[in-house]
Order: C-alpha cells, then structure tokens, then sequence
C-alpha cells in the first residue's frame, strides 16, 4: 500500500531548491539571449516625422525613408519585396498587370502615394503576392487590423516576440495580410476610394494608352492628338463588362471608335466602350456590373485586340485611371 505522500519533507525541499535554481538559469539564459540578440542584430530605426499616426496606423509620408528602411529591414516581412523605379510613360497599372497583383496592392505598400499619376523615375515597393503590407509599432495593431479587415487567414511576418527577442528597440515591424485589400489610406486616395467603391474595371488588361494628348497611331511625323479615355489591352473576345450599373444609350458604329456601347449612370456620368468585336446588350436596357456588354475587338482604328475607354460627366471627359483603379 501507498503512503501520502510518496516524498519526505527533505525531498520535497531539494525539489524546490532545484526548480528555482532552474528557473533562475532559464531567466539568466533568457535576459541573456535577449540582450545579445539586441546588441548583435540592426534595429528598425526610422527619422521622427517620417510618417504619420492615422487611426492608430502609422503611414509613411517620407518615400525616401521608407525605401531605406524597406532595402535594410533584417525581418521576415511576410511577403518577398522588391523595389522598381517607373520608367517615362509608365503607370501603377502597367506595374501591378506585370507583376500580376492588384492596384490596391501597390498603394497598401507605398503609403506615401498622394497621387495615381505617377512621375517619372519614382521608386515604389512591388510586394510578390495580392495582400496588404502593413507597417505596425505596436503588436496589438495586428489584432486591431485584422478586425477591421474581417481577416480570418494568417498573418505573415516576423512580427510575434520569441523566447529570444522580447526586448526590442525596433520604431517599426511590417505584417503581410495575403489578398486583402488596404482600408486606410493617406488622406489625398480617401476620395478616389470612396468613388472606387462605385467604379471597376471593365476589362483586365494593361493600360497601353492613357488619357491626354499623346502620338497619334495612324499619322506620322509625330502628330499629337487628344486621347480622350484609355487603351486597355486584351485578348480577343474577352468579356466586357460595365464599370458601373446603368442604361444603354448607344450600341453600333461610331467612327473611330468602331463597335461602340454607350452607358448612362447616375450622378451624370457617362461611359464609352470602343473596338468591340460584338455587342450583347441594346439601347434602352439596364445592365449591372455583373453583365457582359460586348467582347473586346480591333474595330475602327485599331492597332490590336483592345478596349478604348472613355467617362465622361455632363459632357466633360474625365480620367478614366480616377475611377477604374
């Protein structure tokens, strides 16, 4: 039979001698680690007033302290990162169609971006995948942005403290949230997120021209005509849809422009779908974003399979990469 308790008192007490020396070494051990791995590895240190605190959110308004500390981060950051400096007439879309992620992906990891028309020899941040690229000083933001994105997936980046690295002098981390889409953005996009929300693409595909004067196709000796939408390339046949619900008020031929649709929408905008090879849809009929209208085509003037794409409200053409982005 067994007796209780199955220690004496004397073994009892070494036990407890022997767990608190151990647990004296592991912290010794553990302050030790910590400090030599603070020593040894760089800190993410960047320039006071480099970004701003918007809701919690730091976003960076200093582009080139940005890239610095974006070249030199010595953590995993989530996703792999690359750097591209924009060559003359190239845009954010030529840059994310290249790279096969989404607009909102190149403005989530450039959040000194006050513009979408880009200047020539800018440098942005070109992240591998479709997702947000989030900088934190906190690692409660985390939590905090994955409630507000409704994210349900995991969050990538060497962000969580280990037994080794719980002192840090790092000002920032940066998280990768994968195929989310940013929802705080700098002051100067707030708007055209709030049109985006109206808007979409008609049609995948690269910008090949855009809006404004440029070269004529059809003239030589370097003629520049007004270009009044955009060029989206594409595959023959692809499905175009409408950027935004609304009634037919045009399908046929219109010079130029070849097979044509024209779309009325609320608020007094109107759209323009040039070149196409077919037309679905006739005057009178209300279409959503989700319907097809025509299939992209090389009629009219044309160098190739692509859609021309033109808004316009009240009369007066606006820049399609506004509200299409």
């Amino acid at each position: 039979m067994l007796h209780w308790p199955p220690f004496s008192r004397y073994q009892v007490r070494q036990m407890k001698t022997y767990g608190i020396i151990i647990s004296i070494v592991l912290a010794v051990v553990i302050l030790l680690g910590n400090v030599i791995t603070a020593l040894v590895r760089d800190s993410v240190k960047v320039k006071k007033g480099s970004y701003i605190v918007k809701e919690g959110f730091p976003l960076f308004t200093d582009s080139s302290e940005y890239l610095r500390m974006i070249k030199q981060y010595p953590y995993i950051a989530g996703v792999r990162l690359m750097t591209h400096r924009l060559a003359a007439g190239e845009s954010y879309w030529d840059v994310a169609y290249r790279n096969n992620i989404s607009i909102d992906t190149i403005i989530a990891a450039n959040p000194f971006i006050t513009s979408l028309v880009p200047r020539d020899g800018v440098e942005i941040v070109v992240p591998a995948q479709d997702g947000v690229l989030l900088a934190i000083d906190d690692i409660l933001d985390v939590r905090r942005m994955r409630k507000r994105l409704k994210y349900e997936g995991e969050v990538r980046g060497e962000y969580i403290p280990t037994p080794f690295k719980l002192i840090s002098t790092d000002d920032i981390r940066l998280v990768f949230f994968k195929e989310a889409r940013p929802v705080i953005v700098n002051n100067y996009l707030e708007k055209l997120y709030r049109i985006k929300n109206v808007f979409r693409s008609p049609v995948r595909g690269n910008f090949t021209s855009l809006f404004g004067n440029r070269e004529h196709p059809f003239m030589q000796d370097g003629v520049v005509m007004y270009h009044n939408g955009v060029d989206i390339g594409s595959q023959r046949g692809t499905p175009v849809h409408p950027a935004r619900d609304g009634m037919v008020i045009f399908t046929g031929w219109r010079g130029g422009f070849g097979n044509t649709v024209m779309m009325q929408h609320y608020e007094g905008y109107t759209t323009l779908y040039g070149h196409l090879s077919s037309i679905s849809v006739q005057c009178g009929d209300w279409i959503t974003k989700d319907q097809v209208l025509g299939r992209v085509g090389s009629t009219g003037w044309s160098t190739g399979p692509h859609l021309h794409f033109t808004v316009m409200k009240h009369g007066r053409d606006l820049d399609p990469l506004l509200f299409i982005w």
